[in-house]
């Protein structure tokens, strides 16, 4: 007797030992406990839909809906960015934050462990695949291998889909945990062949690289929301009401359309050269540019850049005019969309001449303009970071041109961005291509002058 009450026991406490996980206990915070805390606390990743910065601005579908609503509730929003996004749920158990916005949709194997906001959104997924020849019904995926991040929907839609179809899709997952524009960039570059993303993220992808297919739709559209824990009952009722009455705002209409109906890639009307004419402004290229020092084609290769010449440009998170002032920076220097083109281009040499200041310790002159294009693409702040962890790397911080250049790309590499002498945290921005791209078209024009 005294044999099997041992045994029972013993299997009792190996049993609890199995099953049992202190990190498993959530934490019970709500909305009386975060109003005592003084600030309402969001865990998101980093992406063009969630959250991210961008020339000193932070911005982001999800960001912008939440920032609102920290508004409403009276209360600053501070963003924490998790790098790992499978442990953004364990983080908000842990206490760590309040909201995970992450765009994720709503799924019925998650329905216990966390608590789904109203959906805000309704995207579909969609195959991302390279321009050419694109793959146009599910069953041409068959044999195909396809990148998609662990454990999430898109993985589960694939493997839904072959039961389904009748195929064999060859499901990876790439190491080191990519969120979805990192594969998408992966498939632009032609390193992986396909991935999947929401249709939301697809159509801004679009914009951001040339040589993407978003076209073939693989799942019906699904409902994108929050997360909670389980025990933020008041938070997720006051979350509730807050995004039932704003989804039917014309404020939210208007966050919607800076994000995902925005143009900046053609023009109005096609611009054909006049003989001797560069671009479509070249006087008031020329006007700008007076007394700065600065080449007026450097400028013009800019505008190109940014706005392809196109004065009613509107980019995503608002940023307008031939070359694309954020709301906020506008208003600093006294420009609106309805501004001229002389008025938007005096503006635009008078920042460019303050970022210019702020790198006067770079001795090379086509050296500093090139930290002052990649600080107006991606904030001072990250470029700073990439000063610092490329004389941590034996880099010179003082050369752009393979050397800073090169550390602002392991800016969105893990085990870099979290180096102590990284103070702004992961950037996965495109500042040396943009730099890059803004030099071939300057080049360019020098060599039709």
């Amino acid at each position: 007797m005294i044999l099997r009450l041992f045994i029972a026991f013993w299997f009792l406490i190996t049993l609890f030992s199995c099953t049992y996980n202190p990190q498993d206990i959530e934490k019970t915070i709500d909305l009386e406990q975060i109003t005592k805390r003084g600030k309402l606390i969001v865990l998101t990743e980093n992406s063009s839909l969630s959250f991210y910065e961008y020339r000193d601005k932070q911005l982001g579908f999800e960001y912008e809906i939440l920032d609102t609503f920290a508004k409403y509730l009276g209360l600053p929003l501070e963003i924490k960015v998790i790098s790992e996004s499978d442990k953004l749920y364990q983080h908000l158990k842990n206490g760590e934050g309040d909201i995970v916005a992450a765009n994720i949709c709503i799924s019925l194997s998650n329905i216990q462990d966390i608590k789904y906001s109203t959906p805000f959104y309704t995207s579909p997924q969609v195959l991302i695949q390279r321009k050419g020849k694109p793959i146009k019904s599910i069953e041409e995926l068959d044999k195909k291998t396809v990148y998609v991040r662990k454990n999430s929907s898109f993985q589960k839609r694939l493997e839904y889909l072959e039961d389904e179809v009748g195929i064999d899709i060859n499901i990876k997952v790439y190491q080191g945990d990519p969120i979805s524009e990192d594969l998408i960039e992966m498939v632009d570059k032609g390193v992986i062949d396909f991935t999947v993303a929401h249709e939301n993220l697809g159509r801004i992808s679009k914009d951001l690289f040339s040589n993407i297919d978003v076209s073939t739709v693989i799942s019906f559209p699904q409902k994108i929301a929050f997360g909670l824990r389980n025990s933020s009952i008041s938070l997720d009722k006051k979350l509730n009401s807050f995004l039932i009455n704003y989804i039917k705002s014309s404020e939210f209409a208007l966050l919607k359309k800076r994000y995902f109906d925005y143009t900046v890639s053609e023009l109005p009307v096609q611009f054909i050269s006049k003989k001797g004419a560069l671009t479509p402004f070249d006087k008031s290229f020329k006007l700008a540019v007076t007394g700065s020092g600065w080449d007026w084609k450097l400028l013009a290769a800019i505008a190109q850049k940014e706005s392809n010449f196109n004065t009613q440009a509107v980019g995503m998170g608002g940023s307008f005019g031939i070359i694309q002032f954020m709301p906020a920076t506008g208003r600093k220097y006294g420009i609106t969309p309805s501004s001229t083109v002389d008025q938007q281009l005096s503006a635009g040499m008078k920042l460019l001449g303050a970022s210019m200041e702020d790198w006067k310790k770079i001795p090379d002159m086509t050296q500093r303009v090139k930290f002052t294009l990649a600080s107006y693409n991606a904030g001072k702040c990250h470029i700073e970071d990439a000063q610092k962890l490329a004389k941590k790397l034996n880099l010179n911080p003082l050369i752009w041109d393979g050397h800073v250049e090169k550390a602002v790309m392991k800016l969105s590499n893990v085990n870099f961005y979290r180096l102590p002498v990284v103070k702004c945290g992961v950037y996965r921005g495109h500042a040396v291509y943009y730099v890059r791209r803004i030099f071939e078209i300057y080049n360019g024009y020098k060599l039709m002058d």
